[in-house]
């Protein structure tokens, strides 16, 4: 009885080591995700992702009297709107914000009251996002939120 004990903790042992190796979660666009070399996505997230279907490009510039330290800003945004591929998520909409150089670009999130998704890039991302938009492919839009904090969100063209 106890060579059967031996056999069963030593199956139970491989499964739990080959656990993390595994990490196939089988979620749509797994393929457009670069390897986890830090292994911090253990956990199934919670997903979004839609095609886009349409994009509109927004320059602005605000001044506000008695602010500082600068009382004028400006920026570029990016909004796409499509339909989402994940069934029951509400989530078809993204804005696309772009800091300056120097700047840290804040992790994506999500907006509760209007569902949109928030995503940040430098700057110099803009022209490569700007073409991949006007391709003749499909765009997407993806994010992904790991339990343990991770946050992936990216657009991506595809087939």
């Amino acid at each position: 009885m106890s060579i059967g004990s031996k056999a069963l903790v030593s199956i139970l042992l491989a499964l739990l080591s080959s656990a993390p190796m595994a990490n196939t979660l089988g979620l749509p666009h797994d393929q457009y995700m670069p390897d986890d070399l830090y292994a911090a996505r253990q956990d199934k997230p919670d997903q979004m992702l839609f095609e886009v279907d349409s994009y509109r490009l927004t320059l602005g510039t605000e001044y506000r009297p008695n602010a500082l330290p600068s009382p004028q800003s400006a920026g570029v945004w990016v909004f796409v709107q499509g339909r989402s591929l994940i069934a029951g998520s509400p989530v078809h909409q993204a804005r696309i914000a772009f800091v300056d150089a120097g700047s840290k670009a804040r992790p994506a999130r999500l907006e509760p009251d209007t569902q949109t998704l928030l995503i940040e890039y430098p700057v110099a991302y803009m022209q490569t996002l700007m073409r991949l938009l006007d391709g003749d492919a499909p765009a997407f839009v993806q994010a992904r939120f790991y339990g343990n904090g991770t946050i992936w969100a990216d657009v991506h063209g595809g087939d």
